[in-house]
């Protein structure tokens, strides 16, 4: 009796798993010819995205640029630095600036931010 409630115990496991794998895989399956439908026109929204990225990018790194005169300012201020930049969009750039030469201070932040920002504006 032991026996025979073990077969049907591993049994009714197996097929409720290979149910479950059946029913998944249909899911995605429909997901995925509707990603298809979509894709060229996700693919253009993309590259249009990634172009005017690129072109921001472009214009901050530009000799004499706006990355640049920060660069220089910040070392004439005697900072030795590494910079980041991420453009998202034209509304999302990030750059950060990471000391090497010293531990900063909520002053040397506050000098690095007023440069910058004197610069944008």
């Amino acid at each position: 009796m032991k026996k025979g409630k073990i077969v049907f115990l591993g049994t009714f496991v197996l097929l409720s798993f290979i149910t479950f794998l059946f029913t998944n895989n249909s899911l995605s399956k429909g997901e995925t010819s509707e990603v298809s439908e979509t894709s060229p026109k996700l693919l253009a929204e993309n590259d249009k995205k990634q172009k005017e990225a690129e072109e921001i990018q472009s214009l901050l790194q530009e000799e004499d640029g706006l990355l640049e005169q920060v660069s220089n300012r910040l070392e004439e201020k005697g900072y030795e630095f590494s910079m980041m930049l991420a453009v998202f969009s034209s509304d999302d750039i990030q750059v950060k600036y990471i000391v090497s030469n010293k531990e900063v201070t909520e002053s040397d932040e506050e000098t690095i931010k007023s440069i910058f920002y004197e610069l944008i504006h």
